[in-house]
């Protein structure tokens, strides 16, 4: 299971996509000097017990399920078209995530008249996409490889 290369990219972007849960993803900056920190779930409050500024549950339900799909693809080595099917499904929902995330950072530094640097993090997604597209080749091989030896007999 896990000696397969295809196994080892959906990890690899397994802990990519696990990372982003753990660290800002950027830094808003207003005209005052005050620092806001977007995290996956949004803006917190600066003081305690204060709501929070901004909350953002469609990227952290997107980065979560990411995350879930990533998992379960890994575990369904011998199930090769459905892991094709979740790779698919999970490269389009990567797409989508860095275009949520993009446009939440940008329109609450609009809001908040604020300058967004953005954290080495946000490329991340692209990286998993990568490594979740090299899977996908890897997998395709795999099952041509069985179609073949199928063939033969």
């Amino acid at each position: 299971m896990i000696q397969r290369i295809q196994s080892l990219y959906l990890l690899g972007s397994f802990i990519l996509i696990g990372i982003m849960f753990f660290f800002p993803l950027a830094e808003l900056i207003d005209t005052a000097g005050q620092t806001y920190e977007f995290l996956y779930r949004g803006i917190p409050a600066i003081a305690e017990g204060a709501p929070a500024i901004f909350i953002a549950y469609p990227v952290a339900i997107l980065l979560s399920v990411i995350a879930l799909v990533s998992l379960i693809t890994i575990f369904l080595f011998k199930k090769r078209m459905i892991q094709i099917r979740l790779t698919i499904f999970n490269m389009v929902c990567m797409l989508g995530a860095m275009g949520l995330i993009y446009y939440s950072i940008n329109s609450q530094a609009g809001e908040l008249n604020a300058i967004a640097n953005y954290s080495i993090i946000n490329a991340f997604p692209l990286v998993a996409l990568i490594l979740s597209y090299l899977a996908l080749r890897s997998i395709g091989k795999d099952e041509a490889m069985i179609r073949s030896m199928d063939r033969i007999r």
